[in-house]
C-alpha cells in the first residue's frame, strides 16, 4: 500500500473536525469481538497448519472488528479525557489529538494500513496462500508497505485457476477502507455515538482516492524500478502485487493471460510481478484513470463533514434522524457505486443502500436494507436483520452484458449480559461479490463472538 499525501489535509481536518455536531451519547464505546468466523477458519487452518496460529491470519470481519475497535477505543478514551473551559476548545482540541492518534496508528498493527493489507490477504488465505504483512514491523520509515512471503508458484495457481478471486485480491485494501467507513458511520449514526472519526474518514477516504488516481500516472514506472532494485533476488521480500490498482487493471482487460508471461524478475530470480501504468494497454490505463475520477465520489458524505446525524423531525413519539454517503468501490469486475441511506426512528433502525454494478459496458442493480440492533424481551435481546438482493455480471466479468441474480440474508442475535452481549450471527448468500465477505461462491458463514457496549 502506498501512504503517501495525506498531510496535504491535515490543517484542513483538524480546522473542520472543531465544527463537528454533537449528539447524546446513549451507547459511548461499542466494541465488537467475533471470535469464531466459519468457514473462514476451516481455510486459515489450512493455511497455517494450526487452528490457533490460523488467527494471525484473520477473517475480513475479524481484522475489521480489531481495527474499529482500536480507534473507537482510543478516540472513546480522548474524549473522555480531553477536558476544556469552552465547547470550542473541547472539540479542537478532542479531535486535534483524535487525529494526531489516526496519524500515528497509519504504520503499527491493527491500524488502517493494516487493514488494508488484511484483506488482501483474507483473499490469499481463502485459496490457502500464506502471507505476511509487514504493517506487524511498525515501518514508520518506509512508503511502501509489502504483504510479502508469497510464492510464485501460489500467485500462477491463483491467477490461472481463480481468476475472480485474483481480481478481486487486487482491490481488496481499497474494498476494507471503505468497508470501515461504512461500519463505523453505522455505529456513530445507530448507537448514538459522538465519537471523534472524522480525521480518519477522511485519511481513509484520501489515500484510497490519491492512490487510485496515482497509479495510472508516468510515475509509477519509476518507483516499479526502484521496487525490483530494492527487492532483489530473494523473493521473499517482495510484495505479492506491487501497485495494486495496475494489476487489478490489468487482470481485467486480459483475464486469460497466463501469470506467467510477466516474464522473469530483473533479478534474474522468479517472476516479474509488478506491473507499471505503460505496460497497460491504452484502454486499461484509461479506464483505471476513469476509475480515480470517480473515487471522489466517496467524498460525498455529511458524516465526513461533522454531521453524524441530520435532525428530520419531531413528534410525540421522538425525534427521526437520517443522513446518506456515496461510495464508489472497485470489484472483480469494475465498480460499485451506492448510495447508502442511514434511518433512525424513536423505536427502530433502517440501513438502505442502492447499488449500482458497473462493468465496462453494462450497468447492473441491487438493493440491501438492514434492521439494526431491534430489542426484544426487556432489550435483553438484540436482533440485526440484512438482506440484500443484486444482478451482478455473469461470471465477474468486465465486459459480458449478462446479469446473474444473487442474494444475501444475514441475522445476528446478540444476548445481554451487563456490559457483554454473546451473539450468534448466520449470513448466507448466492455467487457474487458483497463488500466485506471473502466468499464470491455461495456459501454460509456462521461467526460467533461477544460485543461490549458501554454507555
Amino acid at each position: 500500500m502506498k501512504l503517501k499525501s495525506i498531510l496535504s489535509v491535515l490543517v484542513f481536518l483538524t480546522t473542520m473536525n472543531t465544527f463537528a455536531q454533537t449528539t447524546k451519547d446513549t451507547t459511548g464505546l461499542y466494541l465488537d469481538f467475533p471470535l469464531f468466523d466459519l468457514p473462514y477458519q476451516k481455510y486459515s487452518t489450512e493455511t497455517t497448519g494450526n487452528f490457533f496460529m490460523g488467527y494471525a491470519n484473520p477473517s475480513m470481519k475479524q481484522s475489521q472488528a480489531i481495527s474499529n475497535n482500536l480507534y473507537s477505543a482510543a478516540h472513546f478514551g480522548i474524549k473522555k479525557i480531553i477536558k476544556a473551559n469552552t465547547k470550542f476548545k473541547q472539540i479542537l482540541f478532542t479531535n486535534v489529538i483524535a487525529t494526531g492518534f489516526d496519524l500515528l496508528t497509519f504504520y503499527v498493527p491493527f491500524g488502517m494500513g493494516w487493514l488494508h493489507e488484511e484483506y488482501h490477504r483474507a483473499v490469499l488465505t481463502r485459496r490457502n496462500i500464506n502471507s505476511f504483512d509487514d504493517m506487524n514491523t511498525f515501518p514508520f520509515n518506509r512508503s511502501e508497505v509489502y504483504v510479502r512471503k508469497v510464492l510464485d508458484i501460489d500467485l500462477v495457481r491463483l491467477s490461472d485457476n481463480y481468476k475472480q478471486d485474483f481480481r478481486r485480491l487486487m482491490v481488496a485494501g481499497n474494498e476494507a477502507q471503505f468497508n470501515q467507513i461504512q461500519t463505523l458511520q453505522k455505529n456513530n449514526f445507530f448507537y448514538n455515538q459522538d465519537l471523534p472519526n472524522i480525521s480518519l474518514y477522511w485519511m481513509s477516504t484520501m489515500t484510497n482516492i490519491i492512490y487510485v488516481n496515482n497509479a495510472g500516472s508516468d510515475a509509477f514506472d519509476k518507483k516499479v524500478d526502484e521496487a525490483n532494485i530494492q527487492d532483489g533476488a530473494d523473493i521473499s521480500n517482495r510484495d505479492f502485487t506491487g501497485p495494486d490498482f495496475t494489476a487489478w487493471a490489468d487482470a481485467l482487460f486480459f483475464p486469460n493471460k497466463p501469470y506467467s508471461d510477466r516474464g522473469i524478475h530483473p533479478s534474474g530470480v522468479g517472476l516479474n510481478r509488478y506491473i507499471k501504468p505503460s505496460q497497460l494497454s491504452r484502454e486499461a490505463r484509461a479506464y483505471l484513470q476513469k476509475q480515480g475520477n470517480l473515487q471522489w465520489l466517496n467524498l460525498l458524505s455529511p458524516q465526513l463533514f461533522g454531521f453524524s446525524k441530520i435532525k428530520l423531525k419531531s413528534t410525540d413519539k421522538g425525534n427521526y434522524y437520517g443522513n446518506f454517503a456515496l461510495r464508489h468501490l472497485l470489484t472483480p469486475f469494475g465498480n460499485d457505486i451506492s448510495l447508502d441511506i442511514f434511518y433512525q426512528t424513536p423505536n427502530n433502525n433502517f440501513f438502505g443502500s442502492l447499488h449500482i454494478y458497473n462493468n465496462f459496458n453494462s450497468s447492473f442493480f441491487g438493493l440491501e436494507g438492514a434492521l439494526i440492533n431491534k430489542s426484544y424481551f426487556d432489550k435483553k435481546l438484540l436482533l440485526d436483520i440484512k438482506t440484500q438482493v443484486w444482478v451482478q455480471p455473469k461470471y465477474q466479468s468486465l465486459t459480458t452484458s449478462e446479469g446473474t441474480l444473487g442474494g444475501l440474508l444475514g441475522v445476528r442475535g446478540s444476548y445481554k449480559l451487563g456490559l457483554i452481549y454473546p451473539y450468534i450471527e448466520i449470513e448466507g448468500k448466492t455467487k457474487g461479490w458483497v463488500m466485506g465477505n471473502v466468499f464470491l461462491e455461495d456459501k454460509v458463514s456462521l461467526i460467533m463472538g461477544l460485543s461490549l457496549r458501554m454507555k
